[in-house]
């Protein structure tokens, strides 16, 4: 039976007749006994294949499987633990090939070696035993998941990559991380939620080498670095953010004492998932051909067809995939990759799962209508909301602040725009379609009011994709000073932090993160030219930033820490930074948790498209907040009497609402 590029209407009837409901696939350890499970209903034989712990190349056993309800299982003696292992599989035409169990709990060290044929092993692992860790705490919260959130989006390897700690843990590793006292550091930022680029094994990576890589050592393709989006295996974590690769225990225990950590600091741990492609699909076309794939796709994710989440033995991976990184890493959150090429079903199917483990679990995406899927069998923003809190990207107040990504359009936070004026209107309110503006200019767009609920917003001005914020700032504008250009970056953050809906900022916003060009990397030609002299003198190549930054040096995306010592840097935006996030955090009427709630509290006083002018106020019985913009180059008369300036974009400012900037007021009982 060949699979490959047939129908729906026939995959309805092949889950119909093969699909496998039990949540024992993979590896389980049972009296004394290994248990080994894989789906695939059609081979003619499979056969496990165990290898040395110690030299993963060396075969020491095959053992022959037995087929029971289209699974094959083994029981093999329990000295096999920490082995490694992989399946041989006779297909129905008689061809044999070697697969990665898609349910591996961990795996042997994998070196890519620039090639996309070779097949990685599982490691026979006990998640249930004391060398796998102890299950993180619960974190105590009172937040929401739908408006609450303020998340800070980090690479992992990035927080301590460049570092001048003296370290005992390796630079790059969850444990360095915690060294370093990250929690502590985001509960001083004000954050609420870590979230973590994806950690899950990646296939593009070398992890017998843990160095950390300097300006001109990149290779380009073969650099080894990744943010993670090329996918090996959703429930293994990625080696070489351990202490030891070598060791398949201690990624899986370092990254629950990772958890357990932020757990106690009160910080919640969102995972980056990507379900919407793999790096090579010959990974689970080695399992079944044709079935884990939309391989009719006309528009793809990436080079290859979407995974088939339409299928239920697709959608179960996802499911199980998920469902375990709750269940044993206690994690409060995922955001998916692209998750326009995910079904509504398979969104709606998670949110229910995963909300009977973890109620208070948060969950978005990216929804942009890019996908195979028609609009209507996915959740795409501008087309559908949804009632599941279930929060999408906005690139609508991300454009409006600082222009879109990957070229020099400039964004509010650089020079007026009606077009980005009335988008920022509309997206003050998160975004709702059911605010009354009245007579006030603002965006009507489908794609700008596309919140039926404030709880599926989630605001940004910049994040890991696209450049930083400080690096658009810089090549989107021309003849400001220092100072001037710190006054506009405050204004932008600002301007995403006091509108409603969820918040992300990208890990560094508040150092002036920046990923300076290095031609040694992927994608270099893809930088863009700054308009300034760098004062930090990190010597980017060409004085050109990096817009796609995901498999470069480590020179051009770790944290910037060396900025801090900058005086103006650390008063007037790391500081600022916090006292910003804190005032959010503390204050309910920035984060509203209703439409209803929105139309009662917050009401606009000037809405001035001519002039560029925006004041609204926030109220109720306790507390009146206004917030004033000036996106023009013009100065404003305004009324202080009665104010206590919070925070103001300018360091030193008027009695005027300045050209090019943003204050927030709590009007005097």
């Amino acid at each position: 039976m060949n699979l490959y590029k047939e129908s729906n209407e026939f995959f309805k009837d092949f889950d119909k007749k093969y699909s496998y409901s039990k949540n024992d696939l993979g590896v389980i350890f049972k009296d004394q006994k290994i248990q080994f499970k894989l789906w695939q209903p059609l081979a003619l034989k499979v056969e496990l294949l165990i290898f040395d712990k110690v030299d993963q190349s060396k075969l020491v056993k095959t053992f022959l499987m037995e087929k029971d309800n289209n699974v094959w299982t083994c029981l093999i003696d329990s000295d096999y633990e920490s082995y490694y292992y992989q399946y041989q599989i006779t297909h129905p035409n008689h061809k044999k090939t070697i697969a990665l169990d898609p349910y591996a709990k961990s795996m042997a060290m994998f070196n890519w070696e620039g090639k996309e044929t070779k097949v990685a092993k599982g490691a026979i692992v006990n998640i249930k035993s004391v060398k796998a860790g102890k299950k993180p705490m619960d974190l105590v919260s009172n937040l929401n998941t739908g408006v609450d959130p303020l998340i800070y989006e980090l690479h992992i390897r990035d927080f301590t990559s460049l570092s001048n700690k003296q370290l005992e843990s390796k630079k790059g590793t969850f444990n360095a991380a915690i060294e370093s006292d990250i929690f502590g550091y985001l509960n001083d930022l004000g954050v609420s939620h870590l979230q973590l680029l994806p950690i899950h094994s990646t296939y593009t990576v070398n992890e017998f080498d843990t160095n950390i890589y300097n300006k001109g050592q990149g290779s380009k393709w073969t650099t080894n670095y990744n943010w993670g989006y090329d996918p090996h295996n959703y429930f293994t974590i990625n080696g070489i953010y351990s202490s030891n690769p070598q060791d398949p225990y201690a990624r899986i225990k370092e990254f629950k004492e990772f958890v357990d950590k932020a757990h106690k600091n009160n910080i919640a741990v969102i995972l980056d998932v990507v379900y919407n492609h793999m790096m090579t699909n010959t990974i689970f076309n080695n399992i079944l051909r044709g079935y884990y794939y939309r391989d009719n796709a006309k528009v793809k994710p990436v080079a290859e067809a979407p995974l088939a989440d339409n299928r239920k033995m697709v959608q179960k991976l996802i499911i199980d995939s998920l469902t375990y990184f709750v269940k044993e890493f206690n994690v409060d959150g995922f955001r998916f990759d692209l998750s326009g090429f995910l079904t509504k079903k398979t969104i709606n199917q998670i949110a229910k799962k995963l909300r009977k483990i973890k109620p208070n679990i948060t969950l978005h995406g990216e929804t942009w209508n890019f996908s195979d899927l028609k609009p209507k069998d996915a959740y795409i923003k501008g087309y559908k909301g949804n009632d599941i809190s279930f929060g999408y990207f906005n690139d609508s107040i991300r454009n409006a602040i600082k222009g879109s990504d990957h070229s020099s359009d400039a964004g509010l936070m650089v020079k007026y725009s009606s077009k980005y004026f009335k988008t920022y209107v509309s997206s003050i309110v998160g975004n709702i379609r059911d605010y009354d503006f009245g007579d006030f200019a603002h965006s009507k767009a489908k794609y700008d009011l596309f919140a039926n609920d404030v709880k599926i917003n989630l605001a940004y001005s910049h994040c890991h994709d696209g450049m930083t914020l400080w690096d658009k700032l810089n090549t989107s504008s021309k003849n400001l000073s220092f100072i001037q250009r710190l006054e506009r970056y405050r204004q932008a953050m600002m301007m995403s932090v006091l509108t409603q809906g969820r918040q992300l900022m990208l890990a560094g916003t508040e150092l002036l993160q920046s990923k300076p060009n290095d031609v040694s990397g992927m994608d270099a030609h893809r930088a863009i030219k700054s308009n300034y002299t760098d004062v930090f003198n990190e010597n980017a190549d060409d004085n050109s930033y990096q817009s796609n930054s995901y498999k470069t040096t480590d020179y051009v995306n770790g944290l910037k820490w060396d900025h801090l010592n900058n005086d103006d840097v650390h008063k007037y935006i790391y500081q600022f930074t916090k006292q910003l996030n804190h005032y959010r955090q503390s204050n309910s009427l920035l984060r509203l948790n209703s439409n209803d709630e929105i139309k009662q509290c917050l009401e606009f006083i000037t809405v001035d498209s001519k002039q560029g002018i925006i004041v609204f106020r926030l109220k109720n019985k306790d507390k009146t907040i206004e917030i004033a913009h000036n996106f023009s180059n013009k100065d404003y008369e305004y009324d202080f009497n009665n104010k206590t300036i919070i925070l103001h974009s300018k360091i030193n400012y008027n009695n005027k609402l300045e050209a090019h900037s943003s204050i927030l007021m709590e009007l005097k009982k």
